[in-house]
């Protein structure tokens, strides 16, 4: 009986311990150059991410900016600002996140990539190509965006 009650708790305390770190990592990240920030929220019982606010929202014209770089001319004409750009995250045994994409909308390109915390308002995030160890790694901070300032909501469909 013991053992049982034992084995509970400590099933419990997993559980409890993978839905907090989602919950630690699923919120709003300034960029690592601060021209943007990304919402990471929980997808299918992965992490995924979208882009939710642009310093720089438009072009020099006023246009809404687009994903022009993308190596798909079909996708040229998405919006940045609503963008997904993070997908398929799971949590890995070091107590970050792997096995996920990034997509780099300034140069059109996407990567393989891992994050963790690496405080209470800081976020690795790295890209890497096959070899975690050859990527580059960038820190966003953790930045509680006003929804006054969101992309808007048409933007993002």
């Amino acid at each position: 009986m013991w053992r049982l009650s034992f084995s509970s708790l400590a099933c419990l305390f997993f559980l409890t311990t993978a839905a907090s770190a989602q919950t630690g990592i699923a919120t709003t990240w300034l960029t690592h150059d601060g021209q943007g920030v990304v919402e990471i929220a929980p997808c299918g019982g992965k992490l995924c991410g979208r882009i939710v606010w642009l310093k720089t929202p438009t072009d020099d014209k006023g246009a809404a900016l687009t994903d022009q770089n993308n190596p798909s001319q079909k996708l040229r004409r998405r919006p940045i600002c609503g963008l997904a750009v993070l997908s398929g995250l799971q949590p890995d045994k070091s107590g970050g996140w792997d096995g996920g994409k990034i997509y780099d909308p300034e140069e059109g390109d996407t990567y393989d990539a891992a994050m963790k915390l690496a405080g209470p308002d800081r976020l690795t995030v790295t890209g890497y190509l096959g070899v975690k160890a050859l990527g580059q790694t960038f820190t966003w901070k953790r930045y509680a965006l006003p929804a006054s300032q969101r992309c808007s909501t048409a933007a993002q469909q």
